[in-house]
This record gives structure tokens, sequence and C-alpha cells, in this order.
């Protein structure tokens, strides 16, 4: 039995696959096999019921999955610490929003790869639900995203939080006054889809006041919401301290409204079992990176979960 072997086996467990774990783990699908039945032949057990196209822990599968996480974990943690960090090698699966990765994800990636040249790091870019939906599903290890999770499977690390504004093109000539919902509501609003946050933060700050918007036009990416209020298009909701340079070439104007917008919190939730302590890394080195508003500046935090889920831009 060697770490190798309980490291297949963890991630057989998972993903439900030898073909998945293949994956995840850079190697075939006869390699985890054969690793698997070697750990099975020096405990004497079998841990897998097989069939042509899955896989199932057995009772004593189950039982020793909590030990296998364990001392992954554990091996992990010590050569993270104490191990010459080029050595560490492997993949983490990181889901961001969008937000993110039109900031600081780049220098997030910089550092993760100087630390470890060894990590390849699999991303996914996508809006808030669908981040978290590939997070409970167990198909990303850590997330970059709006909202925090509670409970024993998930920890949280405060990334800061980004405040909003609506914002227009200057040919729109909206009045300089103060605005209200029902001012604002005569215009097309352009956001993103329904799966973001912000489409909720939209939604929320018309109907509290108790107007919708004449049109609003959705797409799934903030990159083209913004194109769009650029090219007279609509207003938008955005975080002014990501397009200072618009508003700076006179490209964009912030819209002076009432009432005020809270900012939305940002957060890393990952998975504490197996080898969360690299995650826990990126996690934390995350949170040094970030360039959103400190936590300690926050009113509210936004959380987000998938509608089955016991926890969820």
């Amino acid at each position: 039995m060697n770490t190798r072997h309980l490291e297949t086996f963890v991630w057989s467990a998972r993903l439900g696959s030898f073909s998945a774990a293949a994956l995840k783990l850079n190697t075939t699908q006869p390699a985890v096999s054969m690793r698997i039945q070697q750990l099975e032949k020096s405990l004497n057990l079998t841990l897998f019921n097989r069939t042509r196209r899955s896989i199932h822990l057995t009772p004593r599968g189950r039982e020793f999955l909590s030990y296998a996480e364990r001392i992954v974990a554990l091996a992990t943690e010590a050569q993270t610490r104490l191990g010459d960090p080029k050595s560490l090698t492997g993949q983490v699966r990181l889901g961001v929003t969008e937000t993110i990765a039109l900031t600081w994800l780049p220098d997030l990636l910089a550092r993760l790869s100087e630390k470890f040249p060894g990590v390849v790091v699999d991303l996914t870019v996508d809006l808030t639900a669908g981040i978290w939906k590939r997070l409970e599903a167990g198909d990303l290890e850590i997330a970059l995203l709006p909202g925090q999770a509670s409970g024993p499977r998930l920890a949280s690390v405060p990334l800061g939080a980004i405040r909003y504004a609506w914002m227009a093109s200057p040919r729109l000539k909206v009045p300089r006054r103060r605005l209200s919902p029902p001012d604002l509501a005569a215009w097309p609003v352009i956001t993103l889809s329904q799966d973001s946050v912000l489409y909720d933060m939209v939604d929320d700050w018309f109907r509290k006041n108790g107007v919708e918007p004449r049109r609003m036009q959705v797409c799934n990416s903030l990159g083209v919401v913004t194109v769009l209020t650029i090219q007279g298009l609509g207003i938008s909701l955005l975080p002014p301290g990501i397009f200072r340079r618009e508003v700076k070439r006179g490209e964009l104007v912030v819209i002076n409204t009432a009432p005020a917008l809270e900012p939305i919190a940002f957060h890393a939730v990952y998975h504490r079992s197996g080898d969360s302590h690299l995650v826990q890394y990126l996690a934390d080195l995350a949170q040094t990176v970030s360039t959103f508003d400190a936590p300690t500046r926050l009113r509210r935090t936004v959380t987000r979960r998938p509608p089955a889920s016991p926890t969820a831009a």
C-alpha cells in the first residue's frame, strides 16, 4: 500500500469511474485499474463492485475511504509544507466567475505556477450557478465566486467584495441628477442571465421599489454586457473599480442613483477532504492576491446555492 495507490482509490471513488480518475491523475485507465487491484490485494479487501459501465464502493470500501482521504491529505500537507515545491505534481480543478477572470486571476495563476510548477490548473469560467453546481457535483475542487458555504464538507475563505453602480454610455444622455428605480426603469437594461448574482441584484433593486424595467437584455458574458453598454444599447450594473479606464476615456459614465447598492462578497470555497491542503493553499493565495475590497469593510454577504444543494456570479 502506497500513497499513489491511495490517491488513485480516492479519486476513483469520488469520480465514480476509473477513466475519470485516470484523466484527473494524468495517467491511463489500465494504470488506474492496476493500482486498485494492487491496493485490494495488499488489504485483502474488495473495494469496488465493478460493472461494464460503472464502479461502486463496497461497504468495506466506503469505510476505507475515510482513512484513505486522511492519509492522502496528510501526505499532501507534508509535501506542501516541508518538501520541495517543485516535486509536487497533480491537477487542481478550479472554477471562477468572469469578474475574477477579468481582474486578478492571471496574477493568481502566475503565483501558483511559480510556487508549484508541477501542478496543473484545470480552469472553468462560468456564471455563479454553473460554478456552484460543478463544485457540489465534485467536478471542481475549489471555486472563486460570490457567496460562501457552510457545513462539514465545504470550507470558505473571504476574498473581499466589489461595489457595483449603474453605468451607461454618454451617448444615451442619461440625466445627471439623482435617479430612482422608477426613473431607470424607462431605459433598456443589459445584464447577465438568471444564473448570475448580477441578475439577482438588478431584479431585487427594481422589485423592492415596486417597478420592473421596460426591457431587459441578458447574456452570459460580463465582457459582452460591457461592450453593449459602451455602444449605447442600454444601461447596466457594473463594478466601476474594474472599468476605470472606460470611465476615464469617456466610454462609460456612472449614473447617480438611490437607493445605494450593497457590495457583493466573494469567497474561495473548497472541499475539505482528500488533497485539500494544496487546495487550501490556493484559497489562501487567492485571498492574498485579490484586489477586491477587504472583508472587514463589507456590510453584506450574498449567498447563492443550487436549488437542491445543502450549501451554494
